[in-house]
């Protein structure tokens, strides 16, 4: 059972993460860069849609669901002025057992994300600037049920020592739900970054972004007996990730293309305990968990055509730290996502382009039980596709 809630809890915090790029674009050019400055890297104007649908299936066969729809335009604005404007409405919708409803999750999250970057320096053969200086702005609103559950520890029981001391051994924990309502919170974050082509096909890059979230409030029936309505507010947060990798890219026209990215993603542990408090309302406590995303992309054309079809492979994993929760403490969640799929498009510099990807997810939970090896654990498994359409102009 100590595992069970372990595995569940690590279920909940996760979520499927759209893949953006953060050195280099990709030959897709449907996906978003993540670091602004990479924008700039961009070969011709855009004009795409996506479409994505997962599906995921935890130890005990519940299904959860997830779809995002993204359109975005890049384009060039000036001689060395690019630029990316990109939204997207994911829905979400998680069910788990009867025994942990209270970790079911719906949601809707519609964001636009604005990048721009300013090309610097004396280019390289087959580049038009050395670097991009970016900075990026995006805004969102995030619409989710929450409940408020509350939760009661009892120990079962006690090892006695001579001395009149006692410790315990095995506790229980009893959930008490409230009633699920909706809160709306809005998300902001503000990147900077810079994209540095370093010699021929070699590219590194390093960003920063601040994430900022609201405080969301909503009612419900008090749990205390003869109580009317009390008011509850879900705390915000603030964190700020730190993007850095490095790519090989080959785009030239009239011969095979293909890119490489080795790149990482960094988000520190936050927690927002409290706030200043002078209206009664009940305060949930918002904590943002540590974590390093690991991104490796493949992508290359086997035709010496110009942009006719290409192989796109990506890899991506998601690492957690060490959590203490009233259940136990745990180590290393793994969340391994693996796409692949392919892109064609028109012989030509401008023209249509459709992308078809299929998405493989699998997630692991590594314990440690005192001084004995770790157990890997694997909690559920998704599966996904991903279709894009574009038009270059």
């Amino acid at each position: 059972m100590r595992v069970l809630k372990l595995i569940v809890f690590f279920l909940f915090i996760l979520k499927n993460s759209a893949t953006g790029q953060i050195v280099t674009p990709s030959l897709d050019s449907s996906v978003l860069s993540l670091m602004p400055a990479s924008a700039g890297w961009r070969d011709a104007t855009n004009f795409n849609g996506s479409f994505e649908s997962f599906t995921e299936s935890d130890f005990e066969g519940n299904k959860s669901t997830a779809s995002d729809v993204s359109y975005m335009v890049s384009s060039k604005l000036l001689y060395n002025l690019y630029q990316e404007s990109f939204s997207s409405t994911t829905t979400v919708n998680k069910k788990y057992s009867s025994l942990f409803s209270a970790l079911d999750e719906k949601s809707k999250n519609a964001k636009t994300k604005f990048n721009v970057a300013m090309g610097f320096g004396q280019p390289l053969a087959g580049n038009a600037h050395r670097f991009f200086v970016g900075v990026s702005y995006s805004a969102g609103r995030i619409d989710k049920d929450e409940s408020t559950t509350t939760y009661t520890q009892e120990c079962k029981k006690y090892t006695y020592y001579n001395y009149g001391g006692r410790s315990c051994d095995e506790w229980t924990y009893d959930a008490v739900e409230g009633e699920p309502s909706e809160i709306n919170i809005i998300e902001t974050g503000f990147g900077l970054g810079v994209s540095y082509n370093v010699w021929q096909m070699l590219y590194v890059s390093y960003g920063v972004q601040q994430t900022t979230t609201t405080d969301g409030e909503t009612s419900h029936k008090c749990q205390e007996e003869g109580s009317d309505i009390c008011n509850y507010r879900y705390l915000g947060n603030t964190w700020l990730d730190k993007f850095y990798g490095f790519s090989i890219k080959s785009t030239k026209p009239g011969v095979p293309k293909f890119r490489l990215e080795w790149s990482y993603i960094q988000s520190p542990g936050a927690t927002n305990a409290s706030s200043s408090n002078s209206d009664g309302a009940i305060e949930q406590t918002n904590e943002h968990y540590e974590y390093e995303v690991q991104i490796r992309n493949m992508e290359f054309s086997p035709t010496n055509l110009n942009n006719w079809i290409f192989f796109l492979h990506l890899k991506q994993n998601k690492i957690f730290e060490t959590f203490t929760t009233g259940s136990g403490a745990f180590d290393d969640m793994t969340d391994e996502q693996i796409s692949s799929g392919f892109y064609w498009s028109y012989p030509g510099k401008a023209g249509l382009a459709v992308g078809l990807r299929y998405i493989v997810s699998k997630r692991y939970l590594n314990t440690t039980d005192g001084t004995a090896l770790s157990t890997k654990y694997q909690v559920s498994e998704g599966k996904g596709n991903r279709i894009s359409v574009d038009y270059r102009f």
